[in-house]
């Protein structure tokens, strides 16, 4: 079988591809998800939507929103790990490296010391959500709220000796 490649997320048939992987994977573990799937606001109506013009702005809108979805706890670990292996086998990539690659992302901000952007702070507020109610992190997630608040209110950050 030829792997679908998932680089940089500009094909529009890779993106709803992978959409589509992940809905049928939830479907195949609990009919329940039929509902947030196929619903009339779910996840397919905006497939629908994006496919009338090939949306590609929606179609990664709805592949960050599905990623963020599924990395929410939703499902065990064995289940996590057997849609990360389907995802693999057919991308070439999967949510555990899209985690990976995203704390080294944030590896690089605490190194440099400032977020530069929405989308990195989006990225740096996600994971500090992630690991909030988590003792054993409470220094990191401590450095990423200093990063947010220097973000959020910059005067603040600035000291006068």
């Amino acid at each position: 079988m030829n792997k679908l490649r998932l680089k940089d997320n500009s094909d529009y048939e890779i993106i709803k591809s992978w959409c589509l992987t992940i809905y049928d994977y939830l479907m195949s573990i609990d009919s329940a998800y039929t509902s947030i799937v196929y619903h009339e606001y779910g996840f397919m109506s905006i497939i629908r939507k994006a496919d009338k013009t090939r949306n590609l702005k929606l179609i990664k809108a709805l592949y960050k929103e599905t990623n963020l979805y599924i990395r929410e706890d939703l499902l065990t670990s064995k289940e996590m790990t057997e849609l990360n292996q389907l995802l693999k086998e057919k991308f070439g990539h999967n949510i555990a490296d899209e985690i990976d690659r995203e704390t080294a992302l944030i590896e690089k901000i605490i190194k440099r010391g400032n977020i530069r952007n929405d989308r990195e702070f989006e990225m740096v507020k996600r994971r500090e959500e992630e690991i909030y109610a988590d003792e054993s992190q409470n220094e990191y997630a401590e450095t990423l709220r200093k990063l947010m608040g220097d973000y959020e209110c910059p005067q603040l950050s600035v000291r006068s000796d």
